[in-house]
């Protein structure tokens, strides 16, 4: 079901056979309209498109996010903005692919990319993450909003990366941990960033990540808050952008969101 505050508030609210009911149909009501709308878009041929089509099978994330990720890096790479990819939350590695995908139809090379990820799935969440549903399967590589699901392992995304499609270990910079133990440690050495991709679900995570690595993000990059709609993510991005001019964040439709660092706007 869509709407995290809609949720929260009817899961307070109504008996809990209730809530489980109503969500059900709302969720499989939302997902067969997707379905259909995915089936729609996924008849064309072009290059974003077939481009998605080739990462769909290695991403939890919905088409608008692809879409705006791909969007994204490929605006980045026409405007000749310098810096790196950086990806925090890689999961099984989709995400990341498209951004070289995006790098490759624009400029017919790759960058520079960095992917942090624990590769052992989410951590706990904390009371800043609010109601969060149960999980719906026990497959941990499912997007169940729980601890260790997302799950991708390091093996699977240096298969993609490396094995699959050929890139180079001294482009593409892969660093297994937890946020908090990695960044600081190796944002020194990942410089300037043109598109910083913050995937971590958690209010913790998403907070980690900004503190990090927002100031690295160079005139005219972008940031993309992949769960933007989520209470945890938001509540975070609220409170690291308190007494700053709030970013004019462009919602992808499915709950994430993406912004051009204002002062590079001219």
């Amino acid at each position: 079901m869509p709407f995290a505050r809609t949720q929260s508030l009817l899961k307070k609210t109504l008996p809990e056979p209730v809530f489980d009911w109503l969500y059900r149909v709302a969720t499989a009501g939302y997902y067969a309209r997707q379905k259909v709308a995915d089936w729609w878009y996924y008849r064309q041929s072009s290059v974003i498109v077939n481009a998605i089509k080739i990462v769909r099978p290695y991403t939890m994330v919905g088409r608008g996010g692809l879409v705006a990720t791909f969007n994204v890096a490929q605006q980045v790479c026409k405007d000749n903005i310098a810096g790196c990819f950086v990806e925090c939350g890689v999961a099984r590695g989709g995400c990341s692919l498209l951004m070289q995908l995006a790098s490759l139809s624009t400029t017919g090379r790759t960058r520079v990319e960095w992917l942090f990820d624990s590769f052992e799935g989410l951590p706990e969440p904390t009371t800043e993450d609010g109601v969060l549903r149960k999980p719906q399967g026990k497959d941990r590589r499912s997007w169940d909003l729980v601890k260790g699901y997302c799950l991708g392992t390091l093996e699977e995304v240096e298969d993609l990366l490396f094995n699959e499609f050929g890139f180079s270990r001294d482009k593409v910079h892969l660093v297994k941990g937890w946020f908090q133990d990695t960044l600081p440690q190796y944002k020194e050495q990942v410089g300037n960033i043109a598109v910083l991709r913050i995937d971590g679900d958690w209010y913790e995570s998403t907070k980690c990540c900004l503190a990090n690595l927002y100031e690295q993000v160079v005139d005219g990059g972008y940031v993309i808050i992949d769960d933007y709609a989520l209470v945890g993510c938001r509540k975070a991005v609220d409170e690291f952008f308190a007494g700053k001019e709030y970013p004019d964040m462009v919602l992808d439709g499915r709950g994430g969101g993406w912004f051009r660092k204002k002062e590079a706007v001219k």
